[in-house]
């Protein structure tokens, strides 16, 4: 008998947890091997464990989901990344794809919609909400159609916050490798005009800003 593929789920809110796998009861080929509620306890979970994929919550308190892949993909390469999220935007499975993820699937998605996502996934096939990637290829085609560069609208230290932000470093750490306060580094991110973290980091990526973490940084991989 084949033994299952292994899972780690990443989710702030246990009942989602519950929830997911609740809905994996009685499927064989899978199994939820460690539970996390934000994303640093999910990369120690990821790294302990070594499941066969990790599924993320995109907006979790510290590290979110996009950093957590992000660092999961340089530490852990031959992982497979899953975003379950409630985020139906574009912009989201763009920044998505750009930290490593190889699927992308809706909290709304049936159980039949998870396991065929999850058998995909678990194949070494991209597994993407259909609607949400068409919308993300028109959303290509019409930047590519103005030829306007992203990030002309953006300071010299808005771009390195913001791809410090993408990378999944916190507020302190942005400020120790720049020399400047936390607070400082919070006034920046609100200039930036988005709503919060998650939403700093979405454009981070989707700009390709991310800054690769050195060895000496906090939080690199060893």
């Amino acid at each position: 008998m084949t033994k299952p593929l292994r899972l780690v789920l990443a989710d702030d809110h246990e009942v989602t947890r519950a929830g997911f796998v609740a809905m994996l009861g009685g499927c064989d080929e899978f199994e939820v091997v460690g539970q996390a509620a934000d994303g640093d306890s999910a990369l120690q979970l990821c790294e302990s464990l070594q499941p066969d994929i990790a599924i993320l919550d995109i907006r979790m308190p510290g590290l979110n989901g996009l950093g957590a892949a992000r660092l999961l993909q340089q530490r852990l390469p031959h992982l497979k990344v899953m975003m379950f999220t409630m985020y139906d935007s574009p912009e989201h499975l763009e920044a998505a794809i750009g930290a490593g993820a190889v699927g992308y699937l809706l909290k709304d998605a049936t159980r039949d919609e998870v396991i065929a996502a999850l058998r995909r996934v678990a194949a070494g096939e991209e597994a993407l909400n259909s609607a949400v990637s068409a919308r993300l290829l028109r959303r290509i085609a019409d930047r590519s159609s103005t030829g306007a560069p992203p990030t002309d609208a953006l300071t010299n230290r808005e771009r390195q916050v913001l791809g410090l932000v993408a990378g999944g470093f916190s507020n302190r750490e942005i400020g120790e490798k720049l020399g400047i306060t936390a607070g400082t580094v919070k006034t920046h991110v609100a200039k930036l005009g988005v709503a919060d973290r998650t939403q700093a980091a979405v454009r981070g990526i989707a700009l390709g800003l991310v800054a690769q973490p050195a060895a000496d940084w906090p939080g690199a991989a060893p």
